[in-house]
C-alpha cells in the first residue's frame, strides 16, 4: 500500500510496509452516536462501482454495531455534489466518504467543517481533515486477463469502457498482458462509451462486439446486460467488480472485486481512537483492496492454478505486471526492457494502451 502524507502546497510520498486492512475488532462501546454518510455516483445496486462500496458500508456496520450509515445515492460531480457534502456535514456525520472524484466539490466543504473527516477516490490533495483513496484495478485486471486469454476461441475479446481516465487505460492494459500472457494471438477490442451506466448503450456495444467476432467480455462500466449477451451468444462474460456467477452460470468466467471494507474500518477506527492522519491511500492485492469472485465452470484447473501462482507472485513481489519491455500498439516503446511502472507511480499512467488492444483513446 502507498500512503502519501500530504499538505495543501506540498507532499512527501513514502511507501509504507503493507497495512493490515482487515476488519479490527471493534471495542464493546456504543456506536450509535457515530455518524457516517457515503455519497453515491450513481444507484447503490449498480451492480458494480457504487455496489463494490455498498460492500464496504456493510463491514462498516458490521465493525460498529448501532452506528448510524447513510447512502446519497446518483449523485453527479459538481454544485449537486458540493450541496450533498454539504447536507452531510449539516447532519452531523463524523465521516464523509465520497466515492467518485468529488474532490474539486469537497475541498472548501471540508474547509468549512474541520471537526468532520472526509475521504474520496483519487483526489490529490489533502487537508487536515481530508484523504483520498483508490485500488489498483490492473492487480486485478491482470488475473481476469489470463481467464479471457484461455476462454477466447475466436481470439477476440470486447472490452467497453467509461472514460478515458488512467486507471481505466491502465485496467485495459493489464487485463491484456495478462490475455497475451496465456494466448498471444488474442486481441482486445475497447470502445470508450463515454459514460459509467447505460444499459441501451452498453447493451448495443456488446452487441456489435458480438457481431465483430467476441466470444468474451470485459467491462469497465456497470450494466448487467454484458453477462446476458453472452449467456444468449455462447460467450464468456468477465464482470467489473461484481459476481454475476449466479445471475448467468454458464457465460460466467470471473471478475476482480474491490475491497474498500478494511479502509473504511480503519479510518473510521483511527477517526474513533484520535489517530486518524491524512494520507493520499492507495493499495492492491498484497493490501487487502482487491478480491475475486468466484470463478465459472469453463475455467481450467490448469488457468486456476496459473492465476494463483501469479496471485501469490504479485503479493510477495516476485512478478510485476508492468515489467519491460512493452509497447504501445502502435508501436512505441513505452517501458523499455530493464523498466517498470514502480506501484507508487501507477496512478499516473496511462495515456497510452498496450500492443494487443485494437482502438485509440478518445482525445
Amino acid at each position: 500500500m502507498i500512503a502519501v502524507s500530504c499538505g495543501d502546497d506540498a507532499a512527501e510520498t513514502s511507501v509504507a510496509e503493507p497495512e493490515d486492512t482487515a476488519e479490527p475488532e471493534a471495542p464493546a462501546d456504543d456506536f450509535s452516536d457515530l455518524r457516517v454518510v457515503m455519497i453515491l455516483d450513481n444507484v447503490a445496486n449498480d451492480g458494480g462501482w457504487n455496489s463494490s462500496h455498498v460492500r464496504g458500508g456493510d463491514e462498516i456496520e458490521a465493525a460498529f454495531p448501532g452506528m448510524q450509515l447513510e447512502y446519497v445515492e446518483e449523485i453527479a460531480p459538481g454544485q449537486t455534489a458540493t450541496n450533498a457534502f454539504e447536507d452531510a456535514a449539516a447532519s452531523g456525520a463524523d465521516v464523509v466518504i465520497g466515492t467518485t472524484y468529488y474532490q474539486d466539490d469537497m475541498m472548501d466543504v471540508a474547509a468549512a467543517n474541520p471537526d468532520v473527516v472526509f475521504l474520496t477516490w483519487a483526489g490529490f490533495i489533502t487537508a487536515d481533515n481530508v484523504g483520498h483513496f483508490d485500488g489498483a484495478s490492473e492487480d486485478g485486471r491482470y488475473l481476469d486477463g489470463l481467464i479471457a486469454g484461455s476462454l477466447t476461441e475466436s481470439n477476440i475479446i470486447g472490452y467497453p469502457v467509461g472514460f478515458p481516465f488512467n486507471e481505466v487505460n491502465r485496467s485495459v492494459n493489464a487485463f491484456t498482458i495478462g490475455v497475451r500472457e496465456v494466448n498471444p494471438d488474442a486481441e482486445v477490442q475497447v470502445v470508450y462509451l463515454n459514460t459509467w451506466f447505460d444499459p441501451s448503450l452498453e447493451q448495443q456495444a456488446a452487441e456489435a462486439l458480438v457481431n465483430a467476432g467476441a466470444d468474451v467480455l470485459a467491462h469497465e462500466v456497470s450494466s448487467q446486460v454484458y453477462a446476458t449477451v453472452m449467456a444468449q451468444n455462447g460467450g464468456h462474460v468477465i464482470g467489473y467488480t461484481n459476481d454475476w456467477s449466479d445471475f448467468e452460470p454458464e457465460a460466467w468466467a470471473s471478475s476482480f472485486l474491490y475491497s474498500w471494507g478494511g479502509y473504511y474500518v480503519s479510518q473510521i477506527q483511527a477517526v474513533i481512537d484520535g489517530t486518524w492522519e491524512p494520507a493520499i491511500t492507495f493499495g492492491g492485492l498484497a493490501d487487502g483492496f482487491i478480491d475475486f469472485a468466484p470463478y465459472g465452470p469453463d475455467v481450467s484447473e490448469e488457468i486456476l492454478e496459473l492465476v494463483e501462482q501469479r496471485k501469490l507472485e504479485i503479493i510477495d513481489g516476485t512478478f510485476d505486471i508492468f515489467a519491460g519491455p512493452i509497447l504501445d500498439n502502435e508501436g512505441n516503446e513505452v517501458i523499455p526492457a530493464d523498466g517498470t511502472i514502480p506501484f507508487g507511480e501507477r496512478t499516473e499512467c496511462c495515456q497510452w494502451l498496450v500492443e494487443g488492444v485494437v482502438g485509440s483513446i478518445p482525445g
